[in-house]
């Protein structure tokens, strides 16, 4: 999300290189080529070549939402209750079922919060909104204005 953040905040509407986001985000260049590599593969972004080549994020920023990139990037991220591993689901005791579904819940809160939030949103919420080629511009007006008026609440920046 750091470096998804930096790019849709660093790009205004130019590829930019892996190791410039890297170094502003005190990341490991292998670990985003990466990830990059899956989100070009899913078709996120798209990469340029050459001098002036980087990445450029392919969608909307208000069409990507955390969690497409989550899991996109680390599938491991969404909790999920487990099944008995004897399979023995009768005998699992009152207790064990109220904490399984407790953590099912609680994970699609989670899961739905996730996809709530769009990179416009983390963009205009942290003040970062300063590209000249916003990709949403209607979009992240239209959330600033919201915020302003006290119609939507920030999500928690």
């Amino acid at each position: 999300m750091q470096a998804l953040f930096d790019l849709a905040h660093h790009s205004h509407g130019q590829p930019v290189p892996l190791h410039l986001i890297a170094q502003r985000q005190d990341l490991s260049l292998p670990f985003l080529e990466q990830i990059f590599n899956k989100l070009k593969k899913a078709g996120l972004v798209t990469s340029v070549r050459g001098p002036k080549g980087g990445y450029i994020i392919t969608r909307p920023c208000n069409e990507v939402s955390v969690g497409d990139v989550l899991r996109l990037t680390d599938s491991s991220f969404y909790a999920s209750a487990k099944d008995d591993p004897t399979g023995a689901k009768s005998a699992i005791q009152a207790d064990e079922k109220m904490n399984r579904l407790l953590w099912k819940q609680l994970s699609d809160h989670v899961t739905h919060f996730m996809d709530t939030v769009s990179l416009a949103d983390l963009c205009v919420e942290s003040g970062s909104n300063a590209c000249p080629e916003c990709t949403c511009p209607t979009y992240t007006h239209e959330v600033e204005d919201q915020i302003k008026r006290g119609v939507r609440k920030p999500c928690g920046l």
